[in-house]
């Protein structure tokens, strides 16, 4: 009888044994399971979602290249005309310092007093041509009346700002030849040459800059046409701008090289 009653104790034993170490393994398994989900992101690791992969997805110019606008020269004029009216010429260069094609969208350029004051300031400029290929350059500027002043020498720099993006189009260029700077009897300056349609279609809104530099490739300043014909392929036509208005005492004394600019402007739909 106590064997018997000995016997039943034991077995008692190891159930209860066996039951702990049921509860103990479950407690470990839900432990576990707990980590994971505590994991960054409040679920499992995703194949998915990888780093790497959506640091790819993520790639702005998806390999196409770096889109970037300088400019690179600048030059600012100024000068008293005969009825005592105070003038500014501010003139830029822009280079396509990127990969890919740039469009140059709103430009401006501030003339800045002594006093580092604005003084006065051009908007709405064009530069020829539009859009800059890789490693090409535009021209830009304009003339404009300052008011507010007595001297000229009170304008004592220029700030300038373009806006550009990157584009898929191609500028329809054009050839420019022939140029040359005449000054009349009366000290007024036009540049005049010739413009060629080296492209496969007609041109019918064309625009001209040409840009004048010292014997050291300095910008001094640029001239701008917009000649009203239409120019088919192989055809050329003379032009002569005196616009914007220079009038700088020995300025066409001081031009050593013409360098013209032409394209097709095209409506951008």
């Amino acid at each position: 009888m106590k064997k018997a009653k000995g016997s039943g104790i034991s077995k008692t034993v190891l159930i209860l044994l066996a039951t702990a170490l049921l509860i103990l393994s479950a407690s470990a398994c839900a432990g576990d399971n707990g980590e994971t989900a505590r994991k960054p992101g409040g679920q499992a690791p995703d194949a998915r979602q990888e780093p790497g992969n959506t640091r790819k997805e993520e790639q702005p110019d998806d390999g196409k290249g770096k889109v970037s606008a300088e400019i690179t020269q600048t030059s600012l004029l100024s000068w008293e005309d005969s009825i005592d009216n105070i003038w500014a010429h501010g003139a830029i260069e822009i280079t396509n310092t990127g990969d890919v094609p740039v469009k140059i969208g709103d430009i401006s350029i501030s003339f800045v007093g002594s006093d580092n004051s604005i003084l006065g300031t051009s908007t709405m400029i064009l530069p020829v041509p539009e859009i800059i290929m890789p490693g090409e350059k535009a021209y830009a500027g304009d003339s404009t009346i300052i008011e507010g002043i007595d001297d000229p020498a009170e304008i004592v720099n220029m700030e300038a700002n373009i806006d550009f993006d990157e584009t898929d189009s191609k500028p329809q260029l054009l050839d420019v030849r022939d140029l040359k700077i005449i000054e009349s009897d009366t000290g007024r300056l036009k540049v005049t040459g010739r413009v060629v349609n080296t492209s496969p279609e007609n041109a019918d809104d064309i625009r001209v800059i040409v840009a004048a530099f010292d014997e050291n490739d300095k910008l001094l300043g640029i001239y701008t046409d917009s000649p009203d014909v239409t120019l088919a392929p192989g055809k050329n036509m003379g032009f002569e701008t005196s616009y914007p208005v220079i009038k700088v005492k020995g300025f066409a004394d001081k031009v050593k090289k013409l360098a013209g600019r032409a394209y097709n402007w095209k409506f951008d739909f």
